[in-house]
């Protein structure tokens, strides 16, 4: 009878009141405060989950449940090479190289007042540690390196057909990520834009941006769902973070 019951131990984690045989790979379990909560949102992301940082029902059936497959289904596509796909229902930016997503991300959107707009765009430049004009005089201007500076040390411009100043850019408030709280930038954890989606953009590649209803009639479908004979699912493999190394402020 011990045996029998050290046997079932190994095999079984608990989830309060729920046990499973099965966790999905994840990098947040043996994090706690900030730690957890970042990993919980890029976890969400990889997974095509709504993110917004919270370990709730929908995102534990996902950690345990082996019939959940999240998949990228592309029916249209600007280029067979490299692009960006913004998903502002989720708060996702995916990088894809023609059909195929290398790399997700949690980002932080516009608020319902000043609202990251849907567009199909392109990046028309690129900077490191950037200068800050403060949105001509709303705000404070910062210098490059400074602190205070909101776009944290990388700036992707996007061309926006008839309207001007947005980007993809750093962040000096990460706990936003995840949220709705800019002025209609796109914001990335600092060590994820820097590490992965800067070093590999150009200039002149294509930026989709909309909510899931405008991506889907575009041809994009960011898609989380259990199936009972699921496939092997198309999802980027969740990059190796030194976590020594995150640039979180």
């Amino acid at each position: 009878m011990k045996k029998l019951i050290l046997a079932v131990a190994l095999v079984l984690v608990s989830t309060g009141s729920v046990f499973a045989a099965y966790v999905r790979p994840n990098t947040f379990m043996d994090k706690t405060g900030y730690r957890k909560v970042e990993e919980v949102k890029r976890f969400q992301a990889l997974n095509n989950i709504d993110v917004d940082g919270v370990v709730g029902p929908f995102t534990q059936k996902v950690l345990y449940g082996p019939n959940m497959v999240a998949a990228d289904v592309i029916t249209a596509k600007p280029t067979t090479g490299d692009w960006i796909v913004i998903n502002k229902s989720k708060k996702i930016l995916t990088y894809y190289r023609g059909d195929k997503p290398l790399y997700k991300f949690p980002v932080t959107l516009g608020t319902s007042e000043t609202p990251t707009p849907s567009a199909k765009a392109t990046i028309v430049n690129k900077h490191k540690n950037p200068a800050w004009g403060g949105m001509g005089g709303k705000y404070t201007p910062a210098a490059a390196d400074d602190p205070n500076n909101p776009l944290g040390e990388r700036w992707m411009g996007l061309n926006i057909p008839g309207m001007s100043g947005y980007g993809i850019h750093g962040n000096i408030k990460p706990h936003q990520i995840g949220t709705y709280s800019s002025n209609g930038c796109i914001r990335m954890f600092n060590y994820d834009i820097e590490t992965f989606i800067f070093p590999q953009a150009k200039v002149g590649m294509p930026v989709w941006i909309g909510t899931d209803a405008e991506l889907k009639s575009w041809g994009v479908e960011q898609l989380i769902f259990e199936d009972t004979q699921p496939a092997v699912p198309e999802t980027p493999k969740a990059p190796q973070y030194d976590t020594e190394e995150l640039l979180v402020f």
